[in-house]
């Protein structure tokens, strides 16, 4: 969902801003950010990224598009190879054609599993009808098919409670799995196109699907929620896109907060390490090295950069800014005190 309600004086940054007692560093990969795109394909509207694995030097990242389009992305050293879009085939084919937009947000990857989820955004009159986590089956359980042929709704109890704070195009931007439990964090509260200064994250049982957690941001500084990956059941990070901050919170055995870390996120143009633009930070997922990947949903009213700003760019840099091309950011990740 491609709402920011307020502009952010930037400083130029090269690395993250470090919180004074952060657990970690994490420092933004010298050839990144990329563009979205290779030679033949590129996104559109990306506000979803998952790790699937790393195979022979390849990662492999399934990408969720908000206009409903889902992606199979290889990198190698650092280079996007392919970007090669999921079909959906058989009785899936039809499965999101009565929704009144294919609004596609978090897509995760369960590493126990092997099983995919996808959330998505209500929209429409009766928008509680179309929002909600959705298990996406594979042919031959096999990511790499690049075919979906199967989908499932996940139903989350209590019901009420699920579908309590959604709303018109508001709902579950980040979710996380881990070995048992799921994270949902709810994009925010919005009145009369304003979020609030806070959001809910809630922590479900893979058992049972029960919502037996409940926490609100506000002590933490968190004001919205648009991407959740779980490290582990008591670690998880997200983006809170409003507030360009990437956060980790380290819970102990009730679930309780024990620490919040937030870190500032770097701003600069692909290949211009002394220029910002204006990203909408959209989703964060982690692959098996412990690099921390940003992807970048553009909000095309203020995508492009300023006359001053854009007319320093080479010609291809101008090209992907006027196409709305989307951004990727890598960051290494590593525990405080190491070298």
């Amino acid at each position: 969902m491609l709402k920011l309600f307020f502009i952010i004086s930037i400083s130029l940054i090269s690395t993250l801003s470090l919180p004074q007692n952060a657990s970690y560093n994490l420092t933004l990969d010298e050839d990144y950010p990329l563009w979205l795109k290779t030679d033949k394909s590129n996104t559109d509207q990306t506000s979803g990224i998952a790790f699937i694995k790393n195979e022979c030097g390849t990662n492999y990242f399934l990408l969720a598009d908000d206009i409903g389009s889902i992606h199979l992305m290889s990198v190698n050293e650092d280079e996007i190879v392919s970007i090669d879009k999921i079909e959906f085939v058989n009785e899936t084919q039809n499965f999101f054609s009565s929704f009144p937009k294919m609004d596609f947000e978090e897509i995760t990857y369960d590493k126990n599993t092997g099983e995919v989820y996808l959330s998505v955004e209500g929209n429409g009159e009766h928008f509680n009808d179309y929002a909600g986590i959705f298990k996406l089956i594979f042919k031959d359980r096999d990511i790499l098919t690049k075919q979906v042929v199967a989908i499932i709704r996940i139903n989350y109890r209590p019901e009420n409670l699920f579908f309590k704070y959604t709303n018109w195009n508001i709902g579950y931007e980040g979710f996380a799995v881990s070995d048992n439990h799921y994270f949902l964090g709810l994009e925010g509260f919005s009145k009369d196109n304003l979020f609030a200064d806070s959001t809910l994250i809630f922590i479900a049982s893979k058992s049972d699907m029960e919502i037996f957690k409940i926490i609100n941001t506000k002590s933490y500084g968190i004001h919205t929620i648009c991407g959740l990956f779980a490290e582990d059941n008591y670690s998880i990070w997200g983006i809170d896109r409003n507030n360009r901050k990437i956060f980790n919170l380290i819970f102990d055995e009730n679930f309780d907060i024990m620490k919040c870390d937030l870190y500032e996120c770097s701003l600069h143009i692909p290949g211009y390490k002394d220029l910002n633009y204006l990203p909408s930070l959209e989703s964060i997922t982690m692959d098996n090295e412990k690099n921390i990947y940003v992807v970048d949903d553009p909000w095309k009213s203020v995508f492009v950069p300023q006359e001053e700003t854009f007319n320093k760019l080479n010609e291809e840099t101008k090209i992907n800014f006027k196409n709305f091309i989307p951004t990727i950011y890598k960051y290494k990740l590593t525990p405080k005190g190491d070298n």
